[in-house]
């Protein structure tokens, strides 16, 4: 048996965890290749598979809460972002901004009986005072916030979650100071960009080659 697998088999996809007494964080592996028929995407962003569903490349995002206990007692909530958008988190820790508000909402899912699908919230916000006026220690406030709610159609033909119709099955929230929040989105660019020189360049050379023969089969 490898090594690097436990007796169970079990292979961990966790990319980066931050643990206090009572919530942890993970960023999780999520990334999948464009298609050959869309290699230039690199990442997988709504293309369609060989089974016919959409893939999605993404950074998963898990927020546990046992303050409560553990076992059925711990609270979680998940949500996803896109290697975009974890990459764009990172460069405004890098730069060191004084102030950051970043919020996603996603719904997706087939309704359920009562016309509701699944939702995820996700909130990344830095405030280096408080609202007492002081410093804060931990600036960094996260939050993943689980529920349904009903989908409306914008003009775009994209979907959201219609306003007052979100409900709430699970919130948590962690507060982290710079230099470990510097740290988890360090190691999720860091395996972003390892992730892209490996499998982003395989994709790319697949789907170049498959190019190439379709036009010296045009020729002929």
């Amino acid at each position: 048996m490898d090594k690097n697998i436990n007796e169970n088999g079990y292979i961990s996809w966790q990319i980066a965890v931050y643990k206090t007494d009572k919530r942890l964080i993970e960023f999780n592996d999520k990334l999948n290749a464009a298609p050959v028929n869309a290699y230039a995407h690199i990442h997988a962003n709504a293309d369609e598979g060989e089974d016919g569903r959409r893939i999605y490349s993404n950074i998963g995002i898990v927020l546990q809460d046992y303050s409560a206990g553990t076992g059925d007692k711990i609270k979680r909530a998940t949500a996803n972002i896109s290697p975009d958008e974890a990459q764009y988190i990172f460069s405004r820790l890098y730069s060191g901004v004084e102030k950051f508000d970043f919020e996603s909402s996603k719904i997706f899912g087939a309704p359920d009986e009562t016309g509701h699908s699944k939702v995820t919230k996700l909130k990344i916000v830095r405030a280096s005072v408080g609202s007492d006026g002081k410093p804060r220690n931990y600036p960094w406030y996260i939050e993943c916030d689980n529920g349904k709610g009903i989908a409306a159609e914008n003009q775009n033909g994209g979907t959201y979650c219609k306003s007052g119709s979100f409900i709430s099955d699970a919130k948590v929230f962690i507060n982290i100071n710079d230099l470990d929040f510097f740290k988890l989105m360090n190691r999720v660019s860091s395996y972003i960009t390892v992730w892209e020189s490996r499998y982003g360049a395989a994709v790319m050379i697949t789907g170049k080659n498959a190019i190439n023969e379709q036009i010296a089969a045009n020729r002929t």
